[in-house]
């Protein structure tokens, strides 16, 4: 059954593997530089104020610092087991794209095309794109059985956009790296959510401090992991 529940991962693992490989050769490196350019002249002063602030609310600090709060947030909630889940959702997402930063190790765009400074061989995929996506699924599974789901699912899908855009913009990643990015980050959060089940039940067995009988909730809206 484990090997059945992480089908769609493994699937996207392989495809994010696939186009890294694709992404280092020539021809793809050209036509993302291309597309980069096209994207570079509509540069405006608004955009790239927006452009930055998207830089600076999801590096990596920043990053740690939301999921810090969102845990604290959470356990002081009474729902320590789900702070757990969303912690592992957030950083298994994050950490798959540093693996294939380190695997595929493609080049940045030139230096002379960035708004900021962003060099050496981690292009491939772009940690703020996965950083992004995982938050906005870790919150999407706290909304999920709610009224405000379909809300968080519509602003969580324009800020992955947003940042996706925005890290094309500033001239510091490729087409390729952001859609790798996405296919990475959806096979880390997808993996921890396809074993929600197995992961709650043995967060079960531990005493996990300020636990509340209300924390069920919070790792079961979603179903079993069957």
């Amino acid at each position: 059954m484990l090997v059945k529940r992480l089908r769609v991962p493994a699937v996207l693992v392989v495809a994010t593997g696939l186009l890294g490989v694709a992404a280092r050769t020539p021809l793809v490196t050209e036509h993302d530089l291309r597309a980069d350019e096209a994207v570079e002249t509509l540069r405006t002063p608004a955009l790239t104020m927006i452009a930055d602030a998207l830089n600076v609310a999801f590096a990596p600090v920043a990053g740690v610092t939301i999921v810090v709060l969102l845990a604290v947030t959470l356990v002081l909630m009474g729902r320590a087991r789900t702070a757990v889940l969303v912690t592992l959702i957030v950083a298994i997402g994050w950490a798959t794209s540093s693996v294939f930063k380190q695997i595929i190790a493609r080049p940045r765009p030139p230096a002379a095309d960035q708004l900021v400074h962003e060099l050496g061989h981690d292009s491939f995929p772009s940690g703020h794109v996965t950083l992004t996506l995982s938050l906005v699924v870790a919150v999407a599974f706290l909304a999920a059985g709610t009224r405000r789901f379909p809300l968080v699912v519509s602003v969580g899908a324009v800020l992955v956009a947003a940042q996706a855009f925005a890290r094309m913009y500033l001239g510091v990643h490729y087409p390729t790296d952001v859609i790798g990015a996405l296919l990475a980050g959806t096979a880390g959060t997808s993996a921890v959510i396809a074993l929600r089940g197995s992961i709650d039940r043995r967060l079960g067995r531990m005493s996990l401090p300020f636990g509340h009988p209300a924390d069920r909730r919070g790792s079961g809206n979603t179903g079993d992991d069957a």
